[in-house]
């Protein structure tokens, strides 16, 4: 499904999967604080897919992006924590911290 982001042509995809967050949410749990090019690493992601779900999650308030030394680091919230938690208990088999 694609949504006008404004009265120019511009669209923004409205696709997410949850398996890929659930990879997002792994790696924050596991590294606590960190930059977006880590978690990408860890996630086994590109930068740009990155970026785009954790906008996503900052709306959702799963994260929190924080400046820490010029560079913008991020953090799960109680409430992403918990997210995580879920989906750890109810998707086992697709965690990829195991």
């Amino acid at each position: 499904m694609m949504v006008p982001t404004s009265k120019k042509t511009k669209q923004v995809s409205l696709n997410y999967n949850i398996d890929v967050m659930q990879r997002i949410l792994n790696a924050l749990y596991e590294m606590g604080k960190s930059r977006i090019t880590y978690i990408a690493v860890h996630a086994g992601l590109n930068n740009n897919t990155t970026k785009r779900y954790l906008n996503l999650m900052k709306m959702f308030a799963w994260v929190e992006f924080e400046k820490e030394e010029g560079a913008i680091v991020l953090r799960l919230t109680e409430t992403g924590i918990f997210i995580h938690n879920q989906l750890h208990d109810t998707m086992p088999g697709k965690d990829t911290s195991n």
